[in-house]
């Protein structure tokens, strides 16, 4: 049978055209989606798309010893090798690995190379803000798991309780995966806690730490850092980990990355290297996106719309989220809704600490179009409208107007 999908193909690029159309009158207001450095995008575009690589240089004996050698690649490991050095000098890491092709994708191969079935692993469970699949993955390696326990009033981790925890229960691991959160925790305590390895996932913070607008994880007694390059930072989909020491734990993990992870999408790496060329424009992305954030809250409190406050302290900023607590879970999906159709880009969400069902706002992505502190209660003026009123005509205009104008004088292209 002869198959004919002209039709079909012409709809798929009238679908990309149509979205591209869409995304322009849209501005990006959840946590996990961001606007990449034109520059990042260029080697996902060039001859090395469809290429394979190692990020491993090797001697021409080894060379002659392995199993499988592709040719022509060995400026492109060196290349490689330069990038981990730059992020790992910039982490302050001793050894690092960006084969990862994603945040669960990192979690997987993790424990999947440093633990063994039974190993104790204490987790942030999801109604503490952990990932909706983190329970999951660990259950799935037969690890033995445990929740940090978390105070609900507080909206953080129960302290005195989590070291109860650890005494008792004598970890393996400890696996800090905050998805979601309004302050950036001091965790000193728990790096001091006891002698077992400490995983920290830098997912939503990675641009304020390496802006050292936050602390580093591994100056607060972390091992191990993971982290997407395309969440709070504008990179390129793809994930890193790395270590604070080269030591037997990371070359465990390192043997086995190689074995779980072939096609490592190196041109990706690229992008990640490019993009340190930004660090000017990333500095000021991390203050404004925090500032955007506390703003943004401020400014919908006096609209009237129920939030969730942040309490912040010296040693705990604000991250860029902001939680809206709506009276019932439909009235959550219905602002999600009309946010949507006047091209505001939010996540409608079971919200951690028992919260129950509201809009988890993020600022990195919109910050990164070119929202500034001034433009804050304009915003805000825009999602009380939706709030309160519903769909309009004249409120989507309003928006799109406004989101325009933002994109059209945005000062971190770079």
């Amino acid at each position: 049978m002869k198959y004919n999908f002209n039709n079909k193909i012409r709809e798929l690029h009238n679908s990309v055209s149509d979205m591209e159309r869409q995304f322009a009158d849209s501005l990006i207001l959840n946590p996990v989606e961001n606007i990449p450095f034109p520059d990042s995008l260029e080697p996902s575009v060039s001859f090395m798309h469809g290429l394979y690589n190692t990020d491993t240089i090797r001697t021409t004996e080894q060379k002659f010893d392995s199993k499988l050698q592709f040719s022509g690649r060995g400026q492109i490991t060196e290349d490689i090798k330069t990038i981990y050095e730059m992020w790992a000098k910039l982490l302050g890491a001793e050894a690092l690995s960006m084969r990862l092709l994603s945040g669960l994708h990192a979690h997987i191969v993790l424990f999947m190379g440093i633990s063994e079935i039974g190993d104790k692993v204490l987790y942030l469970p999801e109604k503490a803000g952990g990932h909706t699949s983190g329970r999951a993955i660990l259950e799935r390696l037969g690890l033995n798991i445990m929740e940090i326990p978390y105070d609900t009033t507080k909206h953080r981790v129960d302290k005195e309780k989590c070291l109860d925890v650890i005494k008792t229960f004598e970890p393996d691991f400890i696996f800090v995966d905050r998805s979601e959160g309004l302050v950036y925790e001091d965790f000193t305590w728990l790096g001091q806690s006891c002698d077992c390895c400490k995983i920290f996932d830098a997912s939503q913070y990675l641009t304020n730490i390496i802006c050292k607008d936050y602390n580093n994880p591994f100056d607060m007694g972390f091992d191990l850092i993971i982290s997407t390059l395309h969440k709070n930072l504008p990179g390129p989909q793809r994930a890193l980990i790395c270590s604070k020491h080269d030591d037997e734990i990371w070359r465990r993990l390192r043997s086995k990355i190689s074995c779980y992870v072939s096609n490592m999408h190196f041109y990706t790496i690229y992008s990640a290297g490019f993009m340190l060329d930004h660090m000017e424009e990333l500095n000021e992305l991390s203050r404004n996106m925090l500032q955007n954030a506390v703003l943004l809250e401020q400014e919908l409190i006096k609209e009237g719309i129920p939030m969730i406050s942040r309490n912040t302290t010296e040693l705990e900023p604000p991250t860029h989220h902001c939680w809206i607590k709506t009276e019932s879970r439909q009235k959550a999906f219905d602002l999600y809704t009309t946010l949507e159709r006047i091209g505001l880009l939010a996540n409608y969400r079971l919200l951690p600490y028992d919260i129950g069902y509201g809009l988890r706002l993020g600022l990195s992505g919109a910050t990164r179009s070119g929202l500034r502190p001034t433009d804050i209660p304009h915003l805000a003026h825009l999602i009380s409208n939706a709030y309160k009123h519903d769909y309009t005509p004249s409120l989507k205009a309003e928006a799109v107007d406004f989101i325009h104008t933002i994109k059209q004088r945005n000062s971190y292209n770079g």
